[in-house]
């Protein structure tokens, strides 16, 4: 994985480089603005969608992301970009693995190139950015008066697409497939996966460990740093009322 001669190393987000998803990225900020009674409605809503979701997402990942990013229509985009950097600080920083922050420096030491592919939302990552050369992520459609639509700009990156992004890069870049290192912990990317040069299955699901131990696949498992208490569903830290931002015209975020 890590031989001078490797040029590309392609890591996935969601329990590859932190133990998150969008699904609580999505909780904290949409609770970051909300009074103490309105969370506990949000909390209950949002717990009974979950097996919906859940089953929605196993059966085409796009399609979910699609479906799930629709609640962020009508979310100015000046407040979410500024309760994303707390939501990174707070929540995402604390979940990294540091194992795999360690390994993505190692690859950029050794001069090999960096890539993110994650269906995550840009604003979401873009703490991320400076740990690599390129970030492939989804990104909202806005309206003119500073909000999201709720539509994404194209497809979100999953499945088929993550391995035409490494394709298409290293084409672009001159760089060998063959010498590429891909980083990922489900089944769902076992495109991308199988066409790096060399696969890595990360905190792999069981159906990507049976895969990776019957093709000799190199298999990691990283663990995040001790000391975040668990909870079902992160919700952000409570606001004085002096400060809650303005709510008019957000309550397709604020609701599951």
């Amino acid at each position: 994985m890590l031989a001078p001669e490797r040029q590309l190393a392609v890591f996935d987000l969601e329990n590859t480089l932190i133990a998150s998803n969008v699904v609580e990225s999505w909780a904290w900020l949409a609770t970051r603005h909300l009074p103490r009674a309105e969370r506990v409605r949000f909390t209950m809503a949002a717990l009974r969608e979950a097996p919906g979701l859940l089953a929605l997402d196993r059966r085409d990942r796009g399609d979910f992301l699609r479906h799930f990013y629709r609640r962020y229509e009508d979310a100015p985009v000046d407040r979410l970009a500024g309760d994303a950097e707390e939501l990174f600080g707070t929540q995402l920083l604390l979940k990294a693995f540091p194992a795999a922050i360690r390994r993505v420096r190692q690859h950029r030491a050794l001069g090999h190139r960096t890539m993110l592919i994650t269906g995550a939302l840009d604003f979401v990552v873009g703490p991320l950015r400076p740990l690599f050369d390129e970030v492939v992520c989804a990104n909202l459609a806005t309206r003119p008066d500073g909000r999201y639509t709720g539509e994404l700009h194209a497809g979100p990156p999953t499945g088929e697409a993550r391995a035409l992004t490494m394709m298409a890069y290293c084409e672009a870049e001159g760089l060998s497939m063959g010498q590429t290192v891909a980083y990922a912990d489900s089944a769902s990317d076992l495109p991308m996966l199988e066409a790096a040069g060399v696969p890595v299955a990360v905190n792999a699901e069981a159906k990507l460990a049976a895969i990776a131990r019957k093709r000799g696949w190199h298999t990691e498992y990283w663990t995040k740093a001790p000391g975040l208490p668990p909870r079902l569903l992160p919700i952000g830290p409570l606001l004085h009322p002096a400060t809650r931002g303005a709510r008019d015209g957000t309550t397709r975020i604020v609701r599951p």
